[in-house]
């Protein structure tokens, strides 16, 4: 199996780099601006770096190439779009896109009432969910869309909730680490939340008023 990576020297990349490399068979293609010389390859025999930008089509046409997963990281509705219609010219069809949450006003509980009075905290798009609903209604492409809560790092905490599309997001926090693992659990698992539209959280964080970090 072979797994392209973009932008691949993002900070959830880097802990799931490391958790494909430990738990699953698969080959990386680590793509990105300057990777080769941002990135130490832990296995050369499993990991490939390709210097590139997202945002040129013929760079992503040949990062495409033998790749049966593409893993995307919070990018703008502009590059999920490219990243899409390079897909479906490369005759991928496998796609996991992480984002954030709020694109849908769902955020809720006392989390919710805490990120409203953050100004920005938390942003709808239509653009964006157009986006995201034409990839999930593609039969061609199997496709989940991970709506990440507030971030923090902690390699102790890698166990992860799921919230359906539809539903009331409370939890306030989720390690990177969880991201990596859930990630690295749909690589092996095909069936996993596919064609879902879905949240992820920290399991115990739904009462709290406000991550833990701040």
């Amino acid at each position: 199996m072979n797994i392209l990576i973009l932008g691949a020297t993002g900070q959830i990349a880097h802990y799931l780099i490391t958790d494909l490399l430990n738990h699953s068979d698969a080959d990386l293609t680590l793509f990105g601006h300057h990777t080769s010389s941002r990135l130490t390859l832990s296995n050369p025999n499993r990991e490939k770096a390709i210097d590139g930008d997202i945002e040129n089509a013929n760079d992503l046409k040949q990062a495409m190439k033998d790749q049966n997963i593409v893993i995307l990281d919070n990018a703008m509705p502009n590059l999920l779009e490219d990243t899409y219609q390079a897909m479906k010219k490369a005759g991928v069809t496998r796609l996991i896109v992480t984002g954030t949450i709020g694109l849908y006003d769902e955020v809720g509980g006392k989390f919710g009432e805490w990120g409203k009075s953050m100004s920005g905290a938390f942003k709808d798009s239509e653009q964006y969910q157009q986006i995201i609903q034409q990839i999930i209604d593609d039969p061609e492409i199997d496709f989940t869309y991970v709506r990440m809560t507030m971030l923090y790092n902690n390699d102790q905490k890698t166990d992860y909730k799921l919230v359906p599309f539809g539903e009331k997001v409370t939890g306030a926090q989720v390690s990177r680490q969880a991201v990596a693992h859930f990630i690295t659990d749909m690589v092996n698992d095909p069936t996993l939340e596919n064609n879902a539209n879905i949240a992820i959280i920290e399991p115990g964080s739904e009462d709290m008023t406000k991550p833990s970090f701040y």
